[in-house]
């Protein structure tokens, strides 16, 4: 047999320079894109997270319809309790039933962003119906779908909670609204012209966050019947109370003769523009809250009016205090000074009104703009009767111009003496203080001489300081530090101007982020080429 050949083994290519070069690199840049890869997907978890927790979107939007004010951020900024925000809607039905829903959910997320001590939940009241039971037990309303309920996380104490509806989230075009209500015609989402919802949110949040707060009895019953006038008044005393809920106060309707009024219970009175004279007894017991069995430390707001009778017992009341309500309106003579308004009252045009300003410090202190006006309809004229300082303390708050002139109640306009008699006090505060044991105990009256001052269309403009004005002074009167008036937000607009802010983003994303990537990829390929 022959010997078997030995096969041969083949020889192993060997790679050339130029191909070791290029698998060298080639691996380098399948590792370099792997890592970018790994990079921009964790990237992207990372971002995910930290913009459901932090305020790291752009709101593009021209009014920030999706963004918080800063007088919301600075008060969540300093919160120190835990609370919860709860809505009575399955997340995904809350986002997506509506466009106005789905920016509800935006602002409600901001809220969790600014602090760590908010938590915010969704539940289906169909599923969770002892959650919606635990709520409605301290709830004298009825829970709805779509509520928003803010409490207390601590319950030592008790279960604290306001509820805010979805209904009193927005501003409506009224026409619209009842053309939908009743006839069904267009949708709920047309007849929306503003957002409002921040304005109870915040508020909700200072109401359950505050240990103390403030109880106001608003007198507005008498024995049963209205005490003010309804067409002209029930919008003011509407919009104070609904100021001073939004503020953190607690209020209370009462009637001043069948209810009992404690100074256990109520920290204030508010007696809006009573259309006929108290009785003996009804003076009796603002006097007796007032003096508190020797105590003091209560307020009562006394609001004057052109649509109210003889007064004769309230008049001698307030004269015991060191104030007198005339029956004078200021009128104002120059239509430079006047500030043409539109108010609830008025369905016509425009009307021309004296323009007040603020004549103290303490009372005005931590009002955002002082240069905004406030206007003053129709305003009883004040006189200040104590010349000195022994039975208390008087002082103006608000004073008309120089040109104003005075116009007699139940006179008309046009027969009225029109020559200018110089400011004229419009409102006014009056304290008693009492000193036991070297502790300053004091009581206050503030007078404003029209329901008009809180007219509905004033309080709600921010572009008048009526609202400002009004919550701080009382703010400061009842020794409340914090005072907040958020402007609604304009949803009627369909185009979207971008801010400047919103253009820096957008040039960030667009141009500089991808010229950056533009940049490290030359540079890759030149160090490639050059190898």
């Amino acid at each position: 047999m022959m010997a078997e050949q030995k096969k041969e083994k083949p020889e192993k290519k060997k790679l050339s320079a130029a191909a070791l070069k290029k698998l060298k690199y080639g691996g380098i840049s399948t590792a370099i894109t792997c890592i970018v890869v790994a990079v921009v997907i964790v990237l992207n978890i990372l971002v995910s997270v930290l913009v459901e927790k932090y305020p790291l979107k752009l709101d593009l939007t021209e009014d920030a319809k999706f963004e918080i004010s800063e007088e919301s951020i600075n008060y969540l900024k300093n919160l120190d309790q835990n609370v919860n925000f709860t809505v009575l809607m399955a997340e995904s039905n809350f986002q997506t039933s509506s466009e106005s829903l789905k920016m509800v959910s935006e602002i409600l997320s901001r809220y969790t962003q600014y602090t760590d001590k908010i938590s915010l939940s969704y539940i289906d009241p169909a599923t969770n119906p002892d959650i919606v039971s635990k709520y409605q037990s301290d709830y004298s309303g009825s829970l709805t779908e779509g509520d928003i309920v803010i409490s207390n996380a601590d319950e030592s104490d008790g279960l604290k909670l306001r509820v805010v509806s979805i209904g009193n989230l927005f501003d409506y075009d009224q026409q619209k609204y009842m053309q939908y209500y009743y006839y069904g015609v267009g949708t709920l989402e047309d007849c929306i012209t503003g957002f409002s919802g921040e304005q109870n949110l915040t508020s909700a949040l200072m109401y359950v966050t505050d240990a103390d707060p403030v109880s106001v009895g608003l007198i507005a019953l008498a024995n049963g019947q209205p005490i003010y006038n309804m067409q002209y008044s029930g919008g003011g005393v509407n919009a104070l109370a609904n100021t001073l809920i939004r503020n953190g106060y607690d209020v209370t309707q009462v009637d001043l003769y069948q209810d009992e009024i404690s100074t256990e219970k109520y920290d204030m009175l508010i007696l809006p523009a009573p259309v006929n004279d108290l009785t003996a007894n009804g003076i009796d017991t603002l006097s007796a809250f007032l003096f508190n069995d020797g105590k003091y430390s209560k307020d009562l707001i006394y609001i004057a009016d052109f649509t109210q009778s003889s007064t004769p017992k309230l008049n001698e009341f307030l004269e015991t205090w060191g104030i007198q309500v005339t029956n004078n309106i200021a009128m104002e003579s120059d239509p430079n000074t006047a500030q043409q308004v539109s108010l609830s009252i008025n369905t016509g045009s425009a009307v021309a009104v004296p323009v007040a300003s603020i004549q103290e410090d303490t009372y005005s202190a931590g009002i955002p703009n002082k240069a905004l006006p406030i206007a003053a309809p129709l305003c009883r004229v004040i006189h200040l009767l104590w010349d000195s300082k022994t039975s208390g303390i008087t002082t103006a708050l608000l004073k008309t111009s120089d040109s104003v002139y005075l116009n007699q109640m139940g006179q008309k306009t046009e027969n009225a003496d029109t020559t200018s008699v110089g400011a004229q006090t419009i409102a006014a505060i009056s304290s008693r203080r009492n000193i036991d044991n070297n502790i300053t105990y004091e009581s206050n009256i503030m007078v404003l001489g029209s329901m008009l001052l809180c007219d509905a269309n004033l309080m709600s403009d921010a572009s008048y300081n009526n609202a400002s004005y009004l919550i701080t002074a009382v703010n400061n009167m009842a020794g409340k530090g914090d005072n907040l008036v958020i402007a609604s937000k304009n949803m009627t607009k369909e185009k979207i101007t971008i801010t400047t802010a919103g253009v820096r983003g957008i040039h960030l994303f667009i141009f500089a982020i991808p010229s950056a990537v533009i940049a490290v990829g030359i540079w890759v390929f030149l160090r490639r080429r050059n190898k």
